[in-house]
């Protein structure tokens, strides 16, 4: 008789100890897929945000956060992140593509109360219409560099390097077509993103009387150029400029007062996230005064932040290869790189026949 106590003792001790095991397997199963669920990624540039700034984004959230980055200097592959990405910060060209192919998700202002903060000139856009899907963080614009030494004040207009032979064979451009016919129209007082064949032409024209005044005319590389003291005056972003600077004091940049072509560092949802409310609040986080802030020091550039542009040192403020002059600025656009075929292909056709001529 004690002999089968003994066994039913150890058959109930056997079924306790599968069903503590079926148990804590269950537990771990479900711990797993909520890990797995709650998982949250964003995609950023390198040294785009500090190190404690990142340290305040991760607890605006209640879910870890995993932040990956990309190089800034390299072309961002945005298939790599569509399927697995939450929240994704790129300069607006790199992401356009999917914004138009709606890979973006739209966002929910509601969500984010301090869009509020945004400069109203950047909630209006040509990239993203209705600022739907993204939220700008910082911004750069194209200008002019120039040899000091070469001027009594800063050469602020498009005319010396698009109108004159006062520099002649001692101007850099850039061997892009469309830029360029931008950047003329915006000289001609016309929008950079206007499709009139009429004006276009007109800029077409301009540029083509210019090319003897160019050194080696469809060079890319007029910061080169400039740094080897081969030419006086030269495009490059404002971006480019200071680190241009660096390298030789003698280089001065401006913007030029008939205004010109920016770009944007946003912040985007990805459609296929499945943290969107989280998303929200994590934009709402990085949109805060102080960590705008430090992300337009850090990587030197402006902030479309009103309130961290408030907070900034007024020598920061008023540093004018940063933030232009205000009447300047508001002559300053946007640009779409994704605009219909017969605009394509008439401007593919007018850089043929500049490069030609």
């Amino acid at each position: 008789m004690s002999d089968v106590k003994i066994i039913g003792s150890n058959i109930n001790l056997l079924k306790l100890l599968s069903g503590f095991i079926l148990i804590s397997f269950l537990v771990w199963s479900v711990k797993s897929d909520a890990q797995e669920e709650i998982s949250f990624s964003v995609i950023m540039p390198e040294e785009y945000v500090e190190k404690r700034d990142l340290s305040k984004l991760d607890k605006s959230i209640d879910i870890p956060i995993k932040t990956s980055f990309y190089s800034k200097y390299e072309e961002l592959d945005f298939v790599n992140y569509e399927e697995t990405a939450d929240v994704i910060i790129a300069r607006n060209y790199l992401v356009e593509e999917a914004i138009y192919e709606e890979k973006m998700a739209e966002l929910d202002n509601s969500l984010i109360t301090n869009i509020g903060y945004i400069n109203p000139h950047f909630l209006k856009s040509n990239y993203d219409e209705g600022r739907k899907y993204s939220v700008p963080l910082t911004w750069g614009g194209i200008g002019i560099l120039y040899r000091k030494d070469k001027f009594n004040n800063p050469p602020a207009t498009w005319r010396w390097l698009l109108d004159s032979d006062k520099y002649s064979g001692r101007i850099a451009l850039i061997n892009d077509g469309r830029t360029l016919i931008q950047i003329a129209l915006k000289y001609i007082g016309i929008s950079a993103n206007s499709n009139d064949p009429s004006w276009i032409n007109q800029a077409e024209g301009l540029l083509k009387r210019q090319k003897e005044h160019i050194k080696d005319f469809g060079n890319s590389d007029g910061i080169a150029l400039i740094l080897a003291d081969e030419v006086d005056l030269a495009i490059a972003t404002n971006e480019e400029a200071l680190q241009v600077i660096e390298k030789d004091k003698n280089i001065g940049f401006v913007y030029p007062r008939e205004g010109s072509l920016i770009w944007q560092d946003i912040i985007c949802i990805l459609a296929k996230s499945n943290n969107k409310e989280s998303a929200h609040y994590y934009i709402n986080a990085i949109l805060d005064a102080e960590i705008g802030r430090n992300i337009a020091i850090n990587n030197q550039l402006a902030t479309a932040n009103q309130m961290s542009f408030e907070i900034l040192k007024d020598s920061y403020k008023s540093d004018p290869r940063i933030f232009p002059d205000a009447q300047i600025f508001e002559r300053y656009e946007d640009t779409s790189i994704i605009m219909d075929f017969d605009y394509e292909m008439m401007i593919d056709e007018m850089w043929d026949n500049i490069l030609d001529s």
